[in-house]
C-alpha cells in the first residue's frame, strides 16, 4: 500500500532476528508462523514503550485461540483441534506439529471444506499431502504417519453442481497416491483411529466444517 500523505515510520521484523529463537522456546503454540506473529507483537509493544520482559511474559502465557492448534487433552494421547482448511494452513500446521512432537507418531483426520475450494486448489492439496507424508531421509522428521481424508464438507448455497459432481475425497486420495494417506467416511475414521491409536501418540482433527465435533468423541 502506497501512502502519499502524512508522516509515518516503517518498522520491520523478521524471523531471522535474534529474538526469534527465544520466542520459539517460550511460545506454547508451535510453528514459524506463530513466531512471526509474536515478533509483530513485540515490535508493536516496543513502539508503545512496553518493556520486553512484560511482552515476553505475556507471549509465553498465551495458549492460542479456539481451533488454532488447540490442545484438547494430552492423555492417553494428545488430541489437537485445528481450523486449517487452506493448503498453506494445512502445511504449516502439520509442520508445526512435527516440530513440537519430533519423535511421536502423528495422526491427522482432515475434512476438506467446500467442493469448489477443493476443486480450484486441488493441485495444491495434492502437493501438500504428498510432502507431509514423505520423508526424504531418516533424519527428516516432517513426515506425518497417518492421514485420513474424510468426505468434503458441503457448504449449502456456495457449491456449483457441475463441480461437486466430479470432485470427491476418494479422487483426491487417489491422486496423492501415498500409503500413509487414505480415505474414510467420518464415522469410520472415528472407529478406525480409536481402534488403532496408541498411548503417547498425537491426533490432529483438522478442517473448517463440522469435523470439530469429532474431537468431543475422543
Amino acid at each position: 500500500v502506497k501512502i502519499s500523505k502524512g508522516k509515518f515510520t516503517t518498522v520491520y521484523y523478521a524471523t531471522k532476528q535474534k529474538e526469534a529463537s527465544k520466542l520459539k522456546k517460550i511460545l506454547k503454540i508451535p510453528g514459524l508462523h506463530n513466531v512471526s506473529n509474536a515478533l509483530a507483537v513485540l515490535a508493536v509493544a516496543r513502539i508503545l514503550k512496553i518493556k520486553d520482559v512484560t511482552t515476553f511474559k505475556a507471549l509465553s502465557e498465551y495458549k492460542g485461540s479456539w481451533r488454532r492448534f488447540e490442545i484438547i487433552k494430552t492423555k492417553p494421547y494428545t488430541l489437537i483441534s485445528d481450523y486449517g482448511h487452506h493448503p498453506n494452513e494445512v502445511a504449516v500446521t502439520l509442520k508445526a506439529a512435527r516440530e513440537k512432537f519430533p519423535k511421536k507418531r502423528i495422526w491427522c483426520i482432515f475434512q476438506p471444506h467446500q467442493y469448489q475450494r477443493t476443486y480450484y486448489l486441488f493441485k495444491d492439496f495434492v502437493k501438500v499431502f504428498r510432502s507431509v507424508s514423505s520423508a526424504k531421509a531418516s533424519a527428516d522428521r516432517r513426515k506425518i504417519d497417518h492421514i485420513i481424508i474424510t468426505d468434503i464438507y458441503d457448504v449449502a448455497g456456495r457449491e456449483e453442481k457441475s463441480i461437486s459432481s466430479k470432485m470427491n475425497s476418494e479422487y483426491l486420495v487417489k491422486k496423492i497416491n501415498k500409503k500413509q494417506v487414505g480415505y474414510l467416511p467420518l464415522d469410520l475414521a472415528e472407529t478406525f483411529v480409536k481402534k488403532n491409536i496408541k498411548s503417547g501418540e498425537v491426533l490432529i482433527i483438522m478442517g473448517a466444517g463440522d469435523v470439530y465435533k469429532l474431537a468431543d468423541k475422543f
